[in-house]
């Protein structure tokens, strides 16, 4: 009798090409196997509703990063004996979809990952992410010998953990054209066919350019449009795609021989749509794509396949299995489609040739395929000792905002707040504004919905209407909306421009970033004139800004300056026993130490890297006590040769300590940095002097601080923003419990899936 295997990926009803596959994967090893019906963990979008059927037997909400690792263990204590993975970086949480690291670094059963694309250029994330992924696995499938190709060249990732296995069909009837076009009510036409979930990239223009010349030969032609728009394009930008179609139809007089079937087809409609077509058109405007599932379907229903030369087309339609036209041209897809039509007979080889050869492709062959190779694996591979601990990422709370949401009104944020209650007379302030932008923005990279983007758009109003002529900002603004005349702080100087950066280079709206950017220009030159705190924040919003060029003029020039300031700044203060940039410890420490610890990524200067290192040091031996976090109390500060105080503790100091470890492990790749991390995050949540959590499930705000013997109950701004953008820090940094082996010159080693088990990456191209 077969093992027991769950399969985790996207499933109907929800519509998405892998959950098609999911479930089609799923049904055919079950049919292949001589063993109990598998599992499904099903992974749903936030806020999506679906009726599951009964084979779904755990859900993992993508956005909630402690799902994974719950439903890691949901598994471990099932009878599964391996797992297949679907995986797309587009449906795993986290930057990258890093979060599914969390799930494989949980499981105590093999894994084997099916990719669903393979980028020849990832960025840097997706190519850490995937060579994590090598490391966690026991094995992957790759549907292309071009994507088991960009694996080797692209991700380091190859050797004989590495499998081929073609996209799988369905078994169709055979194929009785004539009562399948009756049905479409085509009888006397000839019928082109495009399917799939609609975007801009799919190419549709190009083939609707052709028609004047194809109907001129052949003015019997119809050319079907079958699918919905994909959801994620409708929420960017609604039907514009498939307006302009219609439009481009209407101005080149072909409107007639264009028909839109606006519908998320069921399999069996979609089979009699391939059998039905004479010719099926695969029009992708982008080479880089390593697996369709359209193209291989078509083929496999008997259809002629005219297609561009993207990579998986190019393998598939070789030794005259199809034909293939330039990117985006027009006259040469006219040329073959006409060529096509007016020659029944080629017509006919031409599909029995893709027939033929997709005969291995039926889904009780490739189920077949999974099972030899799921035997092979779970014989293999050892079932992992159990783990001693609970999953870490299990344990930190799901991002919500719904404390920001509370005390951000169609201003921005109110500053403070009694108990959980908005306190407006207190007002609004560049400060907290700046801080929330980042954490908006950071939460709508995670999951993108309304409530982020209004947030975003609301925080970057107040910033622009606060920002004067000469770069600078007033801080301050009364519930009536008017402004203190007074110029803010170099503090608020520092944090507006670092929110700027951040929107400038994240941010999913054009016009956002674009203001961002003019902001953020306009107030450079007044960041040198800066005290420590001023120019280290004006150093995380250079290194930021310069992420995507870090050569940039005259941005790269500031921050080497200013680097050089704060270099000598800690040189003129600093001692054996006092190693830091004052004489005094007061609020935001580790705020110093992150700023020249992000400088050394970006410009590699190791001096940076050693006073980081040694004033980050001195500050764990003033703020740490047995594993537990001890901020220095903002009731008093804490003076060479003094006695730290420690009441009235706050959030900001901690937020800051999460951050800054954070830094110093991916600068350094040194475990300790990420158990301090950890320790850090947890003073949130009652790990600190009086046991106490901060954080409330309930309001999901952040209390105020730490009392002498009490929590200050109140939920204001500055608080709950720097949980979350704790929080979120957390959040990104998946796969913690994995070996980091040193960069060089700022580049991740490649893995070689011979010396461990590989995997790989993509985005999945929809049915």
């Amino acid at each position: 009798m077969g093992s027991r295997v769950a399969f985790v990926g996207t499933y109907p009803p929800r519509l998405c090409g892998i959950a098609t596959f999911t479930h089609d994967l799923a049904a055919a090893y079950h049919g292949a196997a001589d063993g109990p019906r598998p599992m499904t963990v099903a992974l749903t979008e936030p806020g999506g509703q679906h009726d599951y059927p009964s084979e779904v037997e755990y859900e993992i909400d993508q956005g909630a990063r402690g799902d994974y690792a719950r439903a890691a263990e949901f598994v471990n204590f099932s009878d599964v004996r391996l797992v297949s993975v679907q995986h797309e970086h587009g449906i795993f949480g986290g930057e990258d979809g890093a979060y599914v690291l969390d799930f494989l670094g949980a499981l105590r059963v093999p894994a084997l990952v099916t990719l669903h694309t393979v980028l020849k250029h990832p960025s840097e994330g997706q190519r850490r992410v995937v060579q994590k992924i090598a490391q966690q696995c026991a094995g992957l499938v790759v549907m292309s010998r071009v994507a088991e190709a960009l694996l080797a060249s692209s991700y380091g990732i190859h050797g004989a953990t590495v499998h081929v296995v073609p996209h799988g069909i369905p078994e169709m009837r055979p194929r009785d054209q004539p009562s399948l076009k009756a049905r479409f009510g085509v009888s006397d036409h000839r019928m082109l066919l495009t399917f799939g979930l609609l975007g801009p990239n799919k190419g549709i223009e190009t083939v609707i350019r052709s028609l004047p010349a194809v109907i001129k030969r052949c003015p019997d032609v119809l050319y079907f449009v079958v699918g919905a728009t994909h959801p994620a394009v409708v929420r960017s930008h609604g039907e514009e795609y498939r307006t302009m179609l219609e439009r481009e139809a209407e101005q080149l007089g072909v409107r007639d021989h264009v028909v839109f079937r606006d519908q998320f087809v069921a399999l069996p409609e979609l089979c009699n749509y391939l059998q039905a077509a004479d010719i099926f058109i695969s029009p992708y405007q982008n080479e880089a794509q390593v697996t369709s599932g359209a193209l291989t379907y078509a083929m496999g229903a008997g259809a002629a396949v005219v297609s561009t030369p993207y990579w998986h087309a190019q393998e598939l339609l070789a030794d005259g299995r199809g034909a293939l036209f330039p990117f985006a041209d027009s006259h040469a897809l006219a040329e073959i489609l006409v060529n096509l039509l007016e020659s029944p007979a080629r017509l006919r080889e031409a599909g029995a040739a893709a027939h033929d050869f997709t005969r291995s492709f039926v889904w009780p062959s490739i189920g077949a395929t999974y099972v030899d190779l799921a035997s092979r694996l779970i014989a293999q591979s050892p079932r992992r000792a159990p783990h001693l601990d609970p999953p870490r990422a299990s344990s930190l709370p799901e991002l919500r905002l719904d404390h920001l949401l509370r005390l951000t009104d169609d201003t921005s944020i109110v500053q403070h707040a009694t108990y959980s209650v908005p306190a407006r007379d207190s007002g609004y302030c560049v400060d907290d504004t700046a801080r929330a932008l980042i954490v908006a923005l950071g939460a709508d990279r995670v999951h993108s919905s309304p409530e982020t983007r209004r947030l975003i758009t609301t925080y970057m109003s107040f910033l622009h209407h606060a920002q004067t002529r000469d770069g600078g900002f007033r801080n301050f603004m009364s519930y009536q909306r008017v402004f203190s005349p007074a110029q803010g702080s170099e503090d608020c100087l520092g944090r507006a421009v670092w929110a700027l950066a951040t929107a400038a280079r994240s941010a999913s709206d054009d016009g956002v970033r674009l203001l961002a950017r003019e902001m953020f220009e306009r107030a450079m030159p007044r960041l040198l004139d800066s005290g420590p705190r001023g120019t280290a924040l004006a150093m995380l919003a250079l290194t930021s800004y310069l992420e995507p060029d870090p050569q940039a003029a005259p941005a790269r020039a500031q921050l080497e300056q200013l680097t050089r300031r704060l270099l000598q700044r800690y040189q003129d203060a600093a001692s054996a026993d006092w190693r830091w940039f004052e004489p005094t410890l007061t609020y935001d420490n580790a705020l110093m130490p992150l700023a020249l610890l992000n400088a050394f990524q970006l410009t590699g200067d190791a001096r940076a890297l050693h006073v980081a290192r040694e004033s980050l040091g001195f500050l764990e031996g003033v703020c740490f006590k047995d594993g537990q976090l001890v901020l220095v109390g903002n009731a008093g500060w804490h003076s060479r040769g003094g006695e730290k105080p420690v009441t009235d503790e706050q959030a900001i100091d901690a937020a800051m300590f999460v951050l800054a470890f954070r830094g110093a492990f991916l600068a350094t790749h040194d475990h300790h940095y990420l158990r301090r991390m950890r320790q850090a995050f947890a003073w949130f949540l009652g790990a600190n002097r009086l046991g106490l959590p901060l954080y409330d499930h309930a309001t999901a705000g952040c209390h105020d601080g730490l009392g002498a013997r009490e929590l200050n109950l109140n939920q204001g701004a500055e608080s709950t923003i720097c949980f979350l953008l704790a929080l979120l820090e957390m959040l990104e940094l998946a796969g913690e419990g994995l070996e980091y082996a040193p960069r060089k010159n700022g580049v991740a080693p490649a893995v070689s899936a011979s010396a461990s088990p590989g995997a790989s990456a993509g985005l999945e191209p929809q049915l």
